[in-house]
């Protein structure tokens, strides 16, 4: 899964750099494409920390509306347990790693240089445990964790972006949402390079 992911990774790098001197030529915005680092708190493994990388692209659709869609994978992450009798804490690697996919409107408030968006994406997330190399136990160890398959998802967010010229930054947190035996809210930001064509 992680191949899979470097070489996405490296595919919307290469589309980043093949269009470069298109994006400068360009008079008029039609849309946006970026990278970003990736934060998650995943609440249904007892409030895990996830980091990973992620690519975006969206469109215009209207002077202040995009139509945006991204794609995250967050990789595997250490975790903490202790057995509750004793002081001694245990830190091992999880096999647990996120892929999530989202779609939707981005309205945009602000001024050309600097503006603040709304976004409401629906899409999924797909829990992804290798239980041949889960030999910390993690899914084990955190109570009710669920299944491993995909389920769908909502992320309600806001966020910033910063321009000059046809290169900027852009920065969101939200509630990325999704169902497995009831809803589960997880704390979601995203940080990285955008750049408009």
């Amino acid at each position: 899964m992680k191949s899979t992911a470097i070489v996405c990774v490296c595919i919307v790098f290469a589309l980043i750099v093949g269009t470069t001197p298109a994006i400068f030529a360009q008079e008029h915005d039609h849309g946006e494409v970026g990278v970003n680092g990736d934060y998650m708190r995943l609440d249904e493994a007892g409030n895990a920390n996830f980091e990973g990388i992620g690519g975006r692209i969206g469109f215009n659709v209207a002077s202040r509306v995009q139509l945006e869609g991204q794609m995250t994978y967050d990789f595997a992450q250490g975790f903490t347990s202790s057995n509750g009798t004793s002081t001694t804490a245990t830190i091992s690697r999880s096999s647990l790693t996120l892929l999530h996919g989202l779609f939707g409107p981005k309205v945009e408030l602000g001024s050309t240089h600097a503006r603040f968006f709304l976004t409401g994406q629906m899409g999924f997330i797909r829990l992804g445990v290798d239980n041949g190399t889960d030999s910390a136990g993690f899914t084990t160890s955190v109570g009710n964790f669920g299944d491993t398959a995909t389920h769908p998802a909502f992320y309600p967010g806001v966020g910033v972006e910063f321009y000059v010229g046809p290169v900027g930054i852009r920065g969101d947190v939200g509630d990325f949402m999704y169902w497995n035996n009831g809803t589960h809210n997880n704390l979601s930001v995203k940080f990285g390079p955008q750049f408009r064509f």
